[in-house]
């Protein structure tokens, strides 16, 4: 029997090649002192086991299931492979397997273990050697055993405005549930394509088995959770085939989506800060770096983009601190609504007389970087490009296409359709333009190509999003100082595929603090902080109409990447003065929020309060807010985790408005022991109110 052990720093997965040729897994969970027990124990005592589970989840598991279901080019089904070849070491182990009675098909599987950030990745390529086609009905790229008391998963939906709502809920003996995406382009506005999975009991942030699992993929997906009433719970995880199966054509190989797995024996937030690191270290663009402060134009001013008014807001967004001013919709064609000319990626002298490089020269004038909207994949009727070449649009023969939003989803399956072309144009035309808000704001509804001939319709969806990461991956190795934030109708494609080109998201349209509260801790659980844009907007809200304090707004903005969002030539020279003061603390503290570790303390699922502490080196940053009060001056305390019990910490709340201080250890030093074992009190006076508390060893 072959044995292999793969280690990161606390974890270690095991895994056996039998007499069979199959490789199974035997063990995923914490690091043995020898490593070889992973055999001897019983099974029933690893979170993940079976020791007689394909690890590639390619053959039939105890629930009769297959994780690979083919269809042979003589109508045959099924499949079975072996071991050809194993490379390993301690990090990484690439197998290389085929069926003997199909040589022409092969696998390639490959499992990484992150050593420093405590991550596992599954990824898988599939190759047709042979003459004619395979259809590919179901591959997953993961499907794992589990064995535990009981299972309570957690997974993250929502829908346009209200997206990554977390959704707690436990399987039960001899059910099933799937959470996933049919949209094509969006893979996270139904559901976000990752989940939590807490083994005995729900899941706890400081302590407990748990594993927070992801697909790196932007289209089609389900994630599928079955619990088999022999006790064992069936993870599957992949692009949705069944959907649209797929046809591997002769001589072509296609990889499948990666699976991102953090094991934690000790809670969800070791599980999250785990994935921070290996999204900040391995994934995101520049994901070591802070991210700038910037301005952007929707809710101060939509459609209405002329030169003058541009040009006023950039004056004053320079006023209140922030580096970067970003100009969204509006600026080309004859963008007046959102009814006509994407597209058309030109401007117009009625807009912008002197262009973008007027607006770029006006910026750097200003000592300010400039950005821009743009959404590339979509098309309007209404738009020179469609007249030109109606073919390039997703439609389904002899119907007329439906439109959402007054656009179309261009084939980007297309190679005669270069999507990041009107960007390249763009940014060479203008090297000043340093950011780019990329959009992408609706589904795919007629999934019928021009390009493709009808055997291969269902290749669609599978390789639009493959063609999406190949021409992002060329663009970003052209513009590699150029910041590419990913938008989807808000947080639509919030996921680990297309972080590895973003460096950022925009969580959600909905701007409410309030709302923005439980979107952005849920976010947390997965991405850090720099990857998620988090906007001040102004009172009442654009979309919620709630009103709200300019300390509750700008805090509740602070947990992320801090933007503005807003006309700032209607702020009085009150709220200028503010803002400024609050936008330059704001950059000061950045480091800690945006590389910090994170510890989420009190829940907005739970009750009105929400709290949140980030580490980084010597200092501490503690976001506290409350939503509503039940009585007047009502005292609350806040538990405190990832400080050092052995230093000392001087208390500074930072930034109060009138209402005064909220915590009465304010200018107090205390031990980190003291504040572990007691908390921090804070005091409410009112709804939405918060609080930011700066913890220096001293």
């Amino acid at each position: 029997m072959s044995v292999y052990h793969l280690f990161t720093r606390h974890l270690q997965c095991s895994l056996r090649i039998n007499e069979q040729g199959k490789l199974l897994f035997s063990r995923l969970g914490v690091r043995l002192n020898h490593a070889d027990d992973a055999f001897a124990a019983p099974a029933a005592e690893w979170p993940l086991v079976s020791t007689d589970f394909d690890a590639c989840g390619l053959w039939g598991n105890y629930s009769g299931e297959y994780a690979l279901q083919l269809r042979w080019a003589d109508g045959a089904q099924g499949c079975d492979l072996r071991v050809d070849s194993v490379e390993a070491d301690e990090t990484e182990l690439r197998a290389r397997l085929s069926d003997p009675r199909h040589p022409e098909f092969g696998v390639t599987a490959t499992l990484r273990a992150m050593a420093e950030e405590d991550i596992f990745t599954l990824s898988m390529t599939l190759e047709n050697r042979g003459a004619g086609d395979i259809l590919l009905v179901r591959a997953d790229s993961a499907a794992l055993p589990l064995r535990a008391g009981q299972y309570h998963l957690t997974t993250f939906r929502g829908g346009w405005s209200g997206e990554n709502y977390l959704s707690e809920e436990r399987i039960r003996c001899g059910n099933t549930l799937s959470v996933g995406s049919t949209t094509g382009v969006k893979t996270a506005q139904e559901g976000t394509p990752g989940f939590l999975l807490a083994t005995d009991a729900p899941a706890q942030e400081q302590q407990g088995n748990c594993l927070l699992g992801a697909l790196a993929w932007s289209g089609n997906y389900k994630l599928s959770f079955k619990h088999s009433s022999y006790g064992h719970l069936f993870l599957r995880m992949g692009h949705d085939f069944e959907h649209s199966p797929y046809s591997l054509c002769a001589g072509r190989s296609i990889t499948l989506p990666t699976a991102v797995l953090a094991f934690s024996s000790t809670g969800c937030g070791t599980a999250s800060r785990n994935m921070h690191r290996y999204l900040r270290n391995r994934v995101l663009p520049h994901g070591t770096e802070c991210r700038r402060t910037l301005l952007n134009s929707w809710e101060g001013v939509h459609f209405d983009v002329h030169e003058n008014t541009v040009k006023q807001m950039m004056e004053r967004t320079a006023a209140l601190g922030a580096e970067l001013f970003v100009l969204d919709d509006g600026w080309f064609g004859q963008r007046d609504d959102d009814t006509s000319s994407l597209g058309d990626w030109e401007t117009t002298a009625a807009k912008l007389p002197q262009g973008l490089q007027g607006l770029s020269e006006h910026a750097a004038d200003c000592g300010i970087d400039f950005g821009i909207w743009m959404e590339p994949e979509m098309v309007c009727p209404k738009s020179n490009l469609y007249s030109r070449s109606p073919e390039l649009a997703i439609t389904l023969p002899g119907i007329s296409p439906r439109e959402e939003r007054h656009q179309l989803v261009l084939d980007i399956s297309n190679p005669a359709l270069q999507l990041t072309e009107p960007v390249r144009r763009t940014l060479q035309e203008t090297p000043g333009i340093s950011y780019v808000k990329w959009d992408c704001n609706r589904k795919i509804s007629d999934p019928g190509s021009t390009h493709l001939p009808p055997a291969l319709q269902g290749n669609l969806y599978f390789d639009y999003i493959s063609r999406y990461y190949e021409q992002m991956r060329q663009l970003r190795q052209e513009f590699p100082d150029v910041t590419f934030q990913c938008c989807s109708a808000g947080g639509g494609r919030l996921d680990i595929g297309a972080a590895a080109f973003h460096e950022e998201f925009w969580l959600s349209d909905n701007t409410d603090a309030c709302d923005r509260l439980r979107m952005q801790w849920s976010a947390s659980f997965f991405f850090p902080a720099n990857a998620i844009g988090c906007h001040f907007t102004a009172s009442p809200n654009g979309y919620t109409h709630r009103e709200a304090s300019l300390k509750f707004r700008f805090d509740v903005a602070l947990a992320g990447r801090l933007g503005l969002e807003l006309d700032p030539r209607t702020l009085s020279d009150d709220e200028m003065n503010d803002i400024r003061a609050r936008v330059e603390l704001a950059k000061e503290l950045r480091p800690i929020v945006q590389l910090g570790d994170l510890y989420r303390l009190v829940s907005p699922y739970t009750g009105p309060d929400c709290a949140l502490l980030y580490t980084h080196g010597r200092e501490a940053l503690l976001l506290a807010y409350t939503t509503q009060r039940v009585y007047t001056d009502q005292q609350t305390r806040i538990p405190l985790h990832g400080l050092n019990p052995n230093a000392r910490y001087r208390i500074s709340e930072l930034a109060p408005d009138a209402s005064g201080y909220h915590c009465p250890l304010q200018g107090q030093t205390l031990g980190g022991d003291a504040l572990l074992a007691s908390g921090i009190p804070i005091r409410w006076t009112h709804p939405q109110q918060s609080c930011v508390l700066r913890l220096t060893e001293v």
